[in-house]
C-alpha cells in the first residue's frame, strides 16, 4: 500500500521532494517546506531493527507522521502551530467514511447570517474589506463565505474538524488579495480589480473536500500506525514524549522565517487566534528561528567551531545585516536545537538512530552551516555521528542573489 501511494503511476524514485506535494494526502494543504516521504521511509530502514514507534519534535506538514502510519509504526509528534497540528491528526486519523461525508455535506450547505463577519471582530484590521488604507486581503463576500463554513465546521463531530479545517485552509490563498512567498505575503497584481465572490469560495471548497474524500476512501483499507499529536512547543514537550525506537525530523531553519507569520491566515480565518495576545504567545512558543519578535535569547552550552566562526564573522558584518537581532537569534537557534536533540536522547532507545533533515542561511553574505553546527553539538554532547549527507542545494533569497548558495543535508546521529 505504501507503494501505491508513494508511487502512484509507477515511478521507481522520490529522493527529492520533486512530485511529493501531489501525493494523496500530501496534496490537502501547499507546504513548501516540505520533504520527501521517501526519505522519511528511507531514515526509517537505515535502523539496525524493526522501528515499532518514531518521534518527530516538529511535525509541520506530518511527512514523518504519515509514512509511519503508512508503515504501521506509531509515532509522536509535535507540533506548535495548531493548524499544522490539525493538519497532521487529519492525515493520520481513522475515519468512518459514512459520517464523514455526511458532516462535509452539511458544511457545504453553510451560508453567511446577519452579514456572517462578527467571528471576525477582532482580526488584524487589515485582513477583510473596507481594510486600513483603502487595502484589506479577503473581499466582504468572501470573508462571510469563509466564515459560515467556519461555523458550520464548529458544529461537525470533533474527529472530523481537523479534516474540514484544513479543507477550508487550502483555499483560503487563492481566494484571497494576496500571495504568500518567503518571508511573508504581498499584493496580487491587479488585486483591487480581481473579482472574487462567496460563489467561488463555496466551489473551491466543494473541490478541496471532493479531493480530500477521495484520498480517505482509496486508502481506507491501509495499515495505520497509532499517531499521536502534541500540541505545543517542541523544546518544552520532547522531554516528556514516551521511548522510541528512532527519531526524524525537520526543524525550522535558522533563516529568519516567522512561521506564525506565514501561516497567519489559516490562523486567524479558522478561529485558531482571535487575538493580538493569542498571536504572541504561539510566536513565543516557537523556535527561535526568527527575529520578529522580541526576547530573551540564550548560548549553545556546547562546543562547535563552526558556530563560533559563523557567528564571529556575522556579529563583525552587523552594519551589514538587515536586522540588529540576527546574531542574538542564531545564538538562541542552536541553544534550542541542542536541547531538542538532547531530549531526544534521552528517550530513543541504545543503537537508534536521530535523524534531523536542516538547511544552512546565510547573512550579509556569510553563510552559517546549520548542519554542521548541529553535527559538531552533538558530537559534543556525546552522540556518534553516523552520516552527514547532502540532500539538495537551496536559492540564496533574492536580496543575495537568489542563485543556489546554501545546503540542506541529512544529519544522523546513533544513541
Amino acid at each position: 500500500m505504501l507503494q501505491n501511494w508513494l508511487f502512484p503511476h509507477g515511478e521507481g524514485s522520490l529522493s527529492s521532494n520533486v512530485g511529493a506535494a501531489d501525493l494523496a494526502y500530501q496534496r490537502w494543504f501547499r507546504f513548501k517546506e516540505a520533504y520527501s516521504p521517501r526519505l522519511v521511509m528511507e531514515a526509517l530502514q537505515e535502523n539496525s531493527r524493526p522501528v515499532g514507534r518514531c518521534i518527530d519534535p516538529t511535525g509541520g506538514s506530518g511527512t514523518t507522521a504519515l509514512v509511519c502510519s503508512f508503515l504501521g509504526i506509531d509515532c509522536d509528534t509535535v507540533e506548535v502551530n495548531p493548524f499544522m497540528a490539525d493538519l497532521i491528526a487529519a492525515k493520520t486519523r481513522r475515519y468512518d467514511t459514512g459520517a464523514l461525508s455526511a458532516d462535509i455535506a452539511a458544511v457545504l450547505g453553510g451560508r453567511p447570517k446577519d452579514g456572517g463577519l462578527a467571528r471576525y471582530a477582532h482580526a488584524p484590521s487589515t485582513l477583510i474589506e473596507p481594510g486600513d488604507g483603502g487595502r484589506w486581503v479577503f473581499n466582504a463576500p468572501v470573508a462571510a463565505q469563509i466564515g459560515a463554513f467556519a461555523d458550520a465546521i464548529d458544529l461537525a463531530r470533533e474527529e472530523h474538524r481537523p479534516f474540514l479545517r484544513v479543507m477550508l485552509g487550502s483555499v483560503l490563498r487563492d481566494v484571497s488579495n494576496v500571495v504568500v512567498n518567503g518571508k511573508g505575503r504581498k499584493y496580487r497584481r491587479g488585486w483591487d480589480k480581481r473579482v472574487v465572490t462567496g460563489g467561488h469560495v463555496v466551489d473551491a471548497m466543494r473541490g478541496a473536500c471532493n479531493a480530500g474524500y477521495s484520498d480517505i476512501v482509496r486508502f481506507s483499507n491501509r495499515l495505520q500506525g497509532d499517531v499521536r499529536v502534541h500540541h505545543g512547543d517542541a523544546r518544552v514537550e520532547t522531554a516528556d514524549l514516551p521511548e522510541a525506537d528512532c527519531a526524524i525530523f525537520s526543524p525550522p531553519y535558522p533563516n529568519s522565517f516567522d512561521y506564525t507569520d506565514i501561516y497567519n491566515l489559516e490562523l486567524w480565518m479558522l478561529g485558531y487566534l482571535r487575538s493580538g495576545q493569542d498571536n504572541r504567545k504561539l510566536r513565543l512558543a516557537t523556535m527561535h528561528s526568527h527575529v520578529q519578535l522580541n526576547r530573551e535569547g540564550r548560548e549553545p552550552a556546547g562546543s562547535s567551531p563552526e558556530f563560533l566562526r559563523a557567528l564571529e564573522a556575522v556579529e563583525e558584518s552587523r552594519s551589514q545585516l538587515w536586522h540588529r537581532g540576527i546574531p542574538s537569534m542564531l545564538r538562541s537557534y542552536f541553544a534550542d536545537m541542542e536541547g531538542i536533540i538532547a531530549d531526544l536522547a534521552e528517550r530513543i532507545r541504545p543503537g537508534g538512530l536521530i535523524t534531523v533533515i536542516v538547511g544552512g542561511s546565510s547573512y550579509a553574505g556569510i553563510g552559517v552551516d546549520a548542519p554542521k553546527i548541529i553535527a559538531e553539538l552533538g558530537q559534543d554532547m556525546g552522540l556518534d555521528l553516523v552520516r552527514h549527507s547532502p540532500l539538495r542545494a537551496m536559492r540564496l533569497s533574492a536580496q543575495q542573489g537568489g542563485q543556489f548558495g546554501l545546503s540542506e543535508d541529512a544529519v544522523v546521529f546513533a544513541c
